[in-house]
């Protein structure tokens, strides 16, 4: 017998997947202020989200308002789907979106998750901003499409 690798998809995310959205963000469970945020990143047009297997798994935010440059601006996935490979797919398809230009992430420095994230996927730390959350600042990443090995 052989076992088949959960199927991953990304695509553009869509305004009928709102409440899928909100129900695996973390942060939406406690902050309806989060909920109204994912709705405006939605109606913008900068999401992406992975399905596995058909369910949505996570969603990224990505934008070109850091100095005229890609950014991320949010990564998120459904917290019992983390480490299956759902947040590398989300930033191998930024990256790959991205090519022939300079691409940008943050997280505080608190979320050592998120760093061993970007740094598997290929960014590198580049500087700092302190006073964004009081105590935990945040960690600005690049990954030069570029330099693409």
């Amino acid at each position: 017998m052989t076992l088949q690798a959960p199927a991953l998809r990304v695509r553009a995310a869509e305004c009928t997947d709102l409440p899928a959205l909100i129900a695996l963000d973390s942060v939406a469970a406690d902050d309806p202020r989060r909920a109204t945020q994912i709705g405006q990143w939605l109606t913008d047009g900068h999401m992406h989200v992975v399905e596995l297997d058909g369910t949505l798994a996570g969603y990224r935010v990505q934008h070109r308002h850091f100095f005229g440059e890609a950014f991320i601006e949010m990564l998120m996935v459904a917290a019992p789907l983390r480490r299956h490979g759902i947040g590398r797919a989300l930033l191998l398809h930024a990256t790959s979106i991205s090519a022939g230009t300079r691409l940008f992430s943050s997280t505080n420095q608190s979320n050592a998750s998120m760093q061993r994230l970007l740094a598997a996927a290929g960014f590198v730390q580049c500087g700092i901003v302190h006073g964004l959350d009081e105590g935990d600042p945040e960690l600005i990443y690049r990954f030069d499409t570029d330099d693409v090995r």
